[in-house]
This record gives C-alpha cells, structure tokens and sequence, in this order.
C-alpha cells in the first residue's frame, strides 16, 4: 500500500513537552469506547517470573495426542538451528499425552510408553539452550489422555496430587506448566459439586498449584488454561476467578491464562481470540496494577495450514499478537516451515513491540473487529530504541507509540490519525515500518495506507523534536 501525509484540521493548545504528548498518547491508547482498559506489566504469580509475556513452542495445536519423543526432540533440534533462539523463543513446551495414565505404587506420576528416555528431556532442551515445558491438568485425568482399557478411568490428573505433581515436574527440569482446568468438572470431580460453586473451584485448584509450585523452589512459568470459565458463561468470559486469583496472587496466582476458546489454523478466528484478550483487560480489576498476569489467545497456528492462514495473513496474524502483547507460542512443523513464514514469526522489530520492557499491552483505538474504518490497534512504547533508532535519544521515558492497521472486511483505505494516540493534531512524526524495518519519513497529523483484504501493517510512531 502507499501512504499519504494527512495534516488533521483541529487545534489544540501546543505542547512543547515531549514527556506531556507521550503521556497523552499512553492514556489515549488505553481509552477506549469510554472507558478506560488497563495495560500493565503483568506480575501475576510471586515467582519471578512474568514481566513480559513468554515466546516458545507448543506441541498442542500440531500435534495433540499424537506427539512422540523423538519428534520432540527434533523438534528442538531443529528450533535451536534456525534462529529462533536468538529471535527470542526460549520455551519449548511438551502438551499432553507425555505421560502414563497408571502412577507409581508411591503415587508419582510416570512418562508414557511413547517417551521411553522422558526423564532426560528436560537435560536435553536446557542443553540446546531452550527452557522446558510440560503439562498437567487440574482434574482427576488429562484433557485427551485415555486408558485405553478402561474410558472411565481416572487417576493421573493433579487433582488431589498438586503439591506431589509440583514437586515432579521441577525434578525433570520443568520452567514452565500448563495447568489445564477445562477438564476438571468434565469429569465431575470434587468439590465442584452442588454445594460448590464455580468460583470455589477455580479458586482452591489455581492456588493449590501455585503455592505447589512456589514450594518447589523452582521458578516455573505457571499458564492456567482458565477458561474452564467459558464452559460456563459462553462467549461473555466469566473472569470472576480471574479477579480473585490476581487480586490473590501471594496466595498462589498465575503468570498466564487462557483468554478463550482454541485456536484454530483459520483465519477467520484470530481476530475473535484476539478480542477474548480486550473482553480480559475490561475485566481485570483496577488493583492489579502491576501484577495482571498475561491473557494467552492461543498458540500460533502460522503454518499449520497455508491454504487457510496466508503468508498476508499469517503476517497480520503476527503483527496482530505482537500489538497485544500476547504470549507468542508457535504450534507448527518447523523443518517443513515456508521460508516467508519462518521470516514473518523472526521479525526483530515486530517481537520488540511485543516484548517491549514495560509490558504495556496494545489496544484497539477503533472496535476491535471493525470493518466499516478497518482495524486500528496502539500502544505506547517506552523507549525511542526499544524499536528501532529512528530518533537518536537516552530518553527511556515514553517516546512513542506502535499502530497496528488492518483491513479487516472491504475498507482498502486505513489511516492512523495521530490525534486518536494522544498526539497534537498538528504534531508531526517520524514513522518506520516495523515489519519492513524501513524509516517512512515525517508524517503530520495521520498516516494512511492503502490494504488488501486481511493485509496490515505495523508503524512506530515517535514525535519529531
């Protein structure tokens, strides 16, 4: 698409401080349809851990039940030799159906007969410079795990077992869990029961773990797949047990959690996933400013099917995550991975939004699934370099702003107006695109791009002095 320089027709009182447009710009992203949505460095859990949203692989979404040790271990063989370290991936997480539906005469959970050697994966990933991930689930037995002789059995699931099950997954070298709660009352198990409620039982299994796995003494990266809740309140995202367990977080809190339902390898469910993390931040409460874990849309399915994700759409579907701030878990074959898509899921400059230092999560500036204005994302950014060095400053105060455009239904034609982030109306900005790390030049009150169908772009934006 080309740009053209649009000066806005308002006036307002010139700032001439640099610190007063940047603070104007942090409220104006996070101002949205009249009320105001929070967007803070997510601490969640005390462990340590969580100042930035997590980057890795999940064998889930490709694989399910299907996965195997060896193609595990390709896996990160092949994850280690091209790039992805360096681009910022670091864990490697094994889904479920790793382990044995029968525990130990002593009750500890045992790897299954497709991972004969298991107990050394934890080695071997920290050996290629990765950390290690694994799952449990919060009921009686796992989400897809069966015995193959007996469907009704149960017994390898964590519930009841969370401090035991802790303890084991921080001696295989785990740093991170999956701690999946979708299939705790599929299995009727206690105390969701009559005199139990919902609440209650999100709120005793998510401390249980998190307090199991503080008392480990090992920083374990803790991702509740929450929305059990969504079994219950359909598409409005219950986040009462979210609330609680935020506003609760010594007690044992998460560092991450699901934001709703699966991800599929279509396009025309990202953009919902990513309106289940906007449903989240208006629900969060006001008083866990700085401790808010991180809402997960869901693994990328970039790859997985390019027929149905294309290489412009597995571009927006990137850029997409990246303005979120949402965790970038790749779930896809990474020796059979197109070239052009190996490039989009390594863009330094878009995972540096994603990851910029302060945890300031984007939001939509228009609704988050428009398609009469096309789709307009931004967040601030805290540092001139956190981006690219498009303005020479020392300044690590606020000094920017990142936009995401997109062409979500029939509107060729998006513009940026400066005014919507907090920018004068007449401010004039330098802008560089993110995505083909290339400087645009100076740009007065708007930017407008001309988009295919699903095509976007991604912008810094940073007041010229």
């Amino acid at each position: 698409g080309e740009e053209n320089v649009s000066e806005g027709s308002d006036s307002d009182s010139d700032l001439t401080s640099r610190q007063k447009m940047m603070d104007r710009v942090e409220a104006a992203v996070l101002r949205v349809a009249g009320f105001t949505l929070l967007a803070t460095a997510a601490l969640g859990l005390d462990n340590g851990l969580g100042a930035l949203p997590p980057m890795g692989w999940n064998s889930w979404n490709l694989a399910g039940c299907k996965i195997n040790e060896s193609f595990f271990r390709d896996t990160v063989d092949q994850l280690a030799a091209g790039g992805y370290r360096e681009a910022g991936y670091s864990y490697i997480n094994l889904d479920d159906c790793w382990m044995s539906t029968n525990r130990t005469e002593e009750g500890d959970l045992q790897w299954g007969p497709n991972f004969p050697t298991g107990d050394t994966l934890g080695d071997y990933v920290h050996s290629k410079g990765f950390k290690f991930g694994m799952y449990l689930s919060a009921g009686p037995k796992t989400c897809s795990l069966r015995d193959p002789n007996n469907r009704t059995a149960t017994g390898w699931g964590s519930y009841g077992y969370e401090e035991r099950d802790a303890a084991w997954i921080a001696k295989q070298g785990a740093d991170y869990l999956k701690y999946d709660a979708v299939c705790g009352g599929d299995y009727n198990a206690p105390p969701l029961n009559t005199s139990f409620s919902l609440m209650d039982w999100e709120q005793v299994v998510v401390s249980k773990m998190g307090v199991a796995l503080n008392k480990t003494g090992r920083p374990i990266w803790y991702q509740y797949g929450s929305p059990y809740t969504w079994n219950k309140h359909g598409g409005m995202y219950g986040a009462g047990p979210i609330r609680w367990i935020t506003e609760n977080a010594t007690l044992g809190g998460v560092n991450s959690f699901r934001s709703g339902f699966d991800m599929s390898d279509s396009w025309g469910n990202v953009g919902e996933q990513i309106s289940g993390v906007v449903r989240w931040d208006e629900a969060l409460p006001s008083s866990c400013a700085g401790a808010c874990p991180w809402p997960d849309a869901d693994c990328l399915e970039i790859g997985n099917n390019i027929t149905q994700i294309t290489v412009i759409e597995s571009q927006s579907y990137f850029s997409w995550y990246a303005i979120a701030n949402a965790p970038l878990l790749m779930s896809t074959r990474i020796d059979t991975l197109d070239p052009r898509l190996v490039a989009i899921l390594q863009q330094p400059e878009v995972i540096a939004i994603n990851q910029d230092y302060a945890g300031r999560r984007g939001m939509p500036v228009t609704p988050p699934l428009a398609t009469n204005t096309g789709v307009v994302w931004a967040k601030p950014l805290t540092s001139a370099a956190t981006v690219a060095n498009i303005a020479n400053t020392s300044d690590h105060g606020p000094s920017g702003a990142a936009a995401f455009l997109l062409n979500s239904g029939n509107t060729p034609n998006v513009t940026l107006w400066f005014k919507d982030i907090g920018f004068e109306h007449t401010t004039a900005a330098l802008v560089r695109d993110v995505v083909q790390r290339k400087d645009l030049g100076v740009f007065i009150g708007s930017i407008s791009v001309s988009l295919q169908p699903s095509e976007s772009r991604m912008f810094k934006v940073v007041p010229k002095v």
